[in-house]
């Protein structure tokens, strides 16, 4: 081998040699671009970070405006700041009777119906004749209630002539005693034949008559009337329905969720859509149990009714009121929107509003605590924050377009 072959060869190698060592150098960085390249999607795009880009894009949500645009919309601007919060509930109601006042009349015995001089809705006062009925059975109570009353009369004259005559010793003492037994018989007869006819409303004594009047046992509203002239009746049949609408309850739907915050005696205030104000009351029931279809429990409150301005049937809502108390941070509760399903508040910020994340607490329904995500003194939207979700989702449209 010549001396040109043997350097040819020795530069060959050398040149293989720096070629191995360059290939070493680099294939770190090509195990890191290949680590790179596992992140990236079909269109080049660096996905490792998406979550917390999507995790921070209500934060960094932002909507451009003026001051002069800020005032054209509308949009008041407050600080959020520490407030006194009366927990409210407000709950969907309706105005029905109450049950501890109305009365269901039935026949007192089995007749026809001769008369009923009421209709449904007549106001009525206590003892008002109501419904009119001739029965064989009221003519037997009366002839009964005659003739015990009579015998009464007889052992009473019997028992004073006994007495005379023992006393005077003419009569034995046995004929008093006898004289004695058939008075008492005598008074509880007379006293049960009386007491079946006051308990049916009739009353004692008079002529022996079939026809019994039916009368308004208190002062109240006829509410239903199911029966008419000429209908035949018995002890189980209804006449009449009343009530005494003087106070009427007030019955709120509340959620199984919200049973833990209602008890007796709490303070309610109560709208009605046909009364121009609202009414104070409290809560004198709240149901144990949940209805089946609609999962709710019944908090009532009773309400004086002057004037019988509030009628069965007419819808209100109730609030009912929770205890005071003072929290650290609050804003108006018009200004807290949901924005993917999270509580969010615009705060003003240099350019416009910034979307900003919130956990939101009690509430009275005019301002809401905020438990974490704003901090006392922030600027924010308190009035038309509706303007600015709906320009949110508008700038998010175009942007996904």
């Amino acid at each position: 081998m010549t001396r040109k072959q043997t350097y040819l060869i020795a530069l060959m190698c050398a040149l293989a040699a720096a070629l191995a060592a360059l290939m070493l150098w680099r294939a770190p960085e090509s195990s890191t671009a290949g680590g790179h390249a596992a992140h990236e999607d079909a269109h080049g795009h660096d996905d490792r970070h998406a979550d917390e880009r999507e995790e921070h894009d209500t934060e960094e949500a932002g909507i451009a405006m003026t001051e002069a645009q800020i005032k054209a919309n509308g949009i008041a601007i407050d600080s959020a700041a520490p407030a006194m919060i009366r927990e409210r509930l407000h709950l969907p109601a309706q105005v029905t009777v109450n049950a501890e006042r109305t009365l269901a009349l039935a026949a007192p015995a089995a007749g026809i119906v001769q008369s009923v001089p009421v209709s449904s809705g007549t106001p009525v006062k206590k003892g008002q004749p109501l419904v009119v009925i001739r029965s064989p059975e009221v003519a037997q109570w009366r002839a009964d209630d005659a003739g015990a009353r009579q015998r009464l009369e007889l052992a009473r004259i019997t028992y004073a002539r006994e007495k005379t005559l023992w006393e005077q010793r003419i009569s034995a003492r046995q004929d008093l005693d006898a004289a004695q037994a058939a008075l008492k018989e005598a008074e509880f007869g007379a006293a049960a034949a009386r007491q079946r006819l006051a308990a049916f409303g009739i009353a004692p004594g008079g002529a022996v008559s079939n026809s019994v009047t039916v009368r308004a046992p208190l002062d109240g509203v006829v509410l239903e009337k199911p029966v008419v002239a000429g209908q035949a009746v018995d002890a189980t049949t209804p006449l009449l329905t009343i009530a005494d609408l003087s106070q009427v309850w007030v019955e709120a739907a509340l959620p199984a969720a919200s049973l833990a915050q209602v008890a007796g005696g709490m303070p309610a205030r109560v709208s009605v859509n046909a009364q121009p104000k609202e009414l104070e009351g409290t809560v004198s029931f709240v149901g144990p149990v949940l209805g089946e279809a609609t999962r709710m429990a019944t908090a009532r409150i009773a309400l004086a009714n002057p004037g019988l301005r509030l009628r069965p049937g007419m819808l209100a809502t109730v609030d009912l009121l929770g205890q005071q108390g003072s929290v650290a941070v609050a804003v108006a509760s018009d200004a807290i929107q949901t924005v993917h399903e999270r509580s969010v508040v615009f705060v003003r910020t240099a350019g416009g509003f910034r979307a900003q994340p919130v956990t939101v607490g009690r509430s009275d329904g005019k301002r809401s605590e905020i438990v974490a995500g704003l901090a006392a003194g922030t600027k924010y939207a308190a009035g038309g924050s509706y303007l600015l979700k709906a320009d949110l989702g508008k700038s998010e449209a175009e942007h996904h377009d």
